[in-house]
């Protein structure tokens, strides 16, 4: 498998955190009873619970279009060392624009937000070149 791939496979994996964070934040506000109920009352939680919630939608939203990207890239043959290594930095600033959304690191977030950016902007070149 390349790197390009194990990194897509990882940014699918770093969903499971995603997805867990803000349920668990709720569950420490509202109780195991909550937790294993049906959920029928929504639970709010602290401010980070709010953010954990954007920032996995954020990262659902970002998702299919790197994949795309990605896969493209290994489909065409275009993928290479230069492909590899924005990988690498695309995974690495989505992390960092994860934890730092839910840090409420506002500044952090956004410059990875456009390094990753950046990241998919290289591998569409590659593509196109």
């Amino acid at each position: 498998m390349t790197t390009d791939l194990i990194c897509l496979l990882a940014l699918a994996l770093w969903s499971i955190p995603l997805n867990h964070i803000p349920a668990l934040g709720r569950a420490a506000k509202a109780g195991v009873a909550w937790a294993a109920s049906n959920r029928e009352e929504s639970v709010d939680g602290p401010p980070w619970v709010g953010r954990a919630d954007r920032a996995q939608r954020n990262h659902h939203d970002n998702l299919a279009m790197i994949a795309t990207v990605i896969l493209i890239a290994q489909i065409t043959g275009q993928n290479d060392g230069i492909t590899a290594n924005a990988a690498i930095a695309i995974l690495a600033f989505r992390i960092v624009h994860s934890v730092t959304y839910l840090a409420g690191i506002g500044p952090v977030r956004s410059l990875a937000y456009i390094g990753s950016i950046i990241g998919l902007g290289v591998i569409v070149w590659r593509i196109l070149t």
